[in-house]
């Protein structure tokens, strides 16, 4: 492990570390610390964290509140700058326990879900996001919302934040029981597969 690490992170967890330099830097705070990433993560509506609240239903003002009550107690100096801040020991570790939990999964590059489901046993995680969630119920929801998918590119979770953005969870609206019917459409089954194979039609209009 070494300062190459950064390298391996995608641009999610990039810009949420910078993010997390400028929430340090606004607290007067020397070191960046894993509250002050946590607490970029809830700032960011589209942020995989937030996903994964919004699945569970869970108050998220209240657990950014929570890292912001956390981020108050860090110490503070007068006058910090970017040129002069730097990573905490533990944050760097959790990054390279992330590393390890990478490799793990067959993945080239460090997302975020990574990040956070190899810190969870960490305090600061625990205190901020334990009071609210369970977290191994967390774990299998970012395990879904990743479906498999391997991060092999620094945009990879990019994909998976318009996936969940966009798209649309079938397997769960079956279980939920708001697909529509099934049972009764053989007809309309049948006349739309008798369109798409007609050859003699360009553009098929179901």
């Amino acid at each position: 492990m070494n300062d190459n690490i950064f390298e391996k992170m995608t641009n999610q967890l990039r810009e949420t570390i910078d993010s997390s330099v400028a929430l340090a830097l606004h607290n007067k705070n020397q070191e960046v610390q894993i509250v002050h990433l946590i607490w970029a993560l809830l700032t960011n509506t589209n942020s995989v964290l937030n996903q994964l609240l919004n699945k569970m239903n869970v108050n998220k003002a209240a657990i950014e509140l929570e890292a912001k009550s956390n981020a108050s107690k860090l110490p503070s100096v007068s006058s910090v700058t970017k040129e002069s801040i730097k990573l905490s020991r533990e944050l760097y570790e959790s990054f390279q326990k992330a590393q390890g939990q990478m490799a793990s999964n067959g993945d080239k590059f460090i997302a975020i879900d990574t990040w956070l489901i190899s810190n969870f046993d960490n305090k600061v995680i625990k205190d901020i996001l334990g009071k609210y969630i369970d977290l191994k119920e967390a774990k299998k929801e970012l395990e879904a919302i990743r479906a498999g998918k391997q991060i092999d590119s620094q945009s990879g979770d990019d994909n998976l934040e318009a996936l969940n953005k966009y798209g649309i969870d079938l397997n769960k609206k079956a279980i939920d029981g708001e697909l529509d019917p099934v049972i009764g459409r053989d007809e309309q089954i049948n006349r739309m597969m008798q369109i798409l194979i007609r050859k003699t039609k360009n553009n098929p209009i179901l």
